[in-house]
């Protein structure tokens, strides 16, 4: 049986990769800037993130496959300190060519390195207490380290800029904006907290913590959207929740309803359920007809604030 760490993990994991799959979506559906592309493709790494760390999780007794979703994670999370300070420069319309370039190329490099393998990559597995995890060659851990140093260099320079801004703007919707994206980024250096992992630190609460970190990033920006009509997405959101909770009540009523009737009128119905199904249908219609007014009421004054542009 697959232990607390790997469960955990998993579940993180594919949370993280419906949050920042969804969150990218609708930063898609709306974005027609550079910076809007420069945050998908910062999203879409995490939820690829999220994607290969879910299956190191529910395969982790297939120790063969293990490296290749190394190379998953490990491919394209190299650009992510490219993409958070290329967008934070875009963003904040604060062009810096030179670094930007330099982080780039840094990036690239070491993509390169990576997917070539001379002398890097993934060989073996670690064998912890908690589970099973792809083990970097000697190279890598050393290329790993580097990496770390330059993310945390222009991730937390991403993070002054913002914070800067943040204290020289005037608009408090402008300064709500920053402020979630100055959360999200920071939130995402304490994700590689689960990165000690690969240098062979049995600590079983390493990488499910390092996950949560990333479903609490994509959960930021997510809220920001939907609270503050971020990208001008409120209706897509507002008919999804609507819908969403009118699903859920659909199957609890008539699931409820349904076992009531078998329960306390099976004698008098004898062995019909169709009669029990078509009475539950007409219980749940019952019921939801009101309460789809009620609910569009509630969530409209809930997105009736003012709207707010990314």
């Amino acid at each position: 049986m697959p232990s607390i760490t790997v469960l955990v993990s998993a579940i993180t994991s594919f949370l993280g990769f419906l949050i920042n799959g969804f969150v990218t979506f609708l930063v898609l559906s709306r974005g027609r800037k550079k910076y809007h592309y420069l945050f998908a493709g910062f999203l879409i790494i995490l939820a690829i993130w999220d994607f290969g760390v879910f299956l190191t999780m529910i395969r982790n007794s297939f120790v063969n496959e293990l490296p290749i979703y190394g190379y998953i994670i490990g491919s394209p999370c190299v650009f992510l300190p490219a993409l958070i300070y290329h967008f934070t420069c875009s963003y904040l319309n604060q062009p810096r060519k030179k670094s930007t370039i330099f982080i780039w190329v840094y990036c690239i490099i070491g993509f390169i390195f990576i997917v070539s393998s001379p002398g890097g990559g993934y060989e073996g597995v670690y064998n912890y207490s908690w589970g099973n995890l792809f083990r970097p060659t000697s190279t890598s851990l050393i290329g790993t380290a580097s990496w770390l140093v330059i993310f945390y260099i222009f991730v937390w320079l991403s993070c002054w800029f913002l914070f800067r801004a943040y204290r020289r703007e005037s608009s408090p919707i402008a300064r709500r904006h920053i402020l979630y994206i100055l959360i999200s980024f920071l939130v995402i250096s304490l994700a590689n907290v689960k990165i000690a992992a690969l240098y062979n630190i049995d600590n079983p609460w390493l990488l499910p913590t390092g996950m949560l970190f990333i479903d609490i990033s994509g959960a930021v920006i997510g809220i920001s959207i939907i609270k503050h009509r971020l990208f001008d997405i409120t209706v897509i959101v507002k008919k999804g929740t609507i819908y969403s909770i009118l699903v859920a009540l659909i199957i609890f009523i008539f699931s409820c309803s349904e076992h009531l009737l078998s329960k306390y009128l099976g004698d008098l119905l004898g062995e019909q359920p169709i009669y029990i199904h078509l009475i539950s249908i007409a219980v749940v219609v019952a019921i939801l007809m009101p309460v789809r007014k009620v609910l569009d009421r509630a969530i409209e004054r809930s997105f009736g604030k003012k709207k707010l542009e990314f």
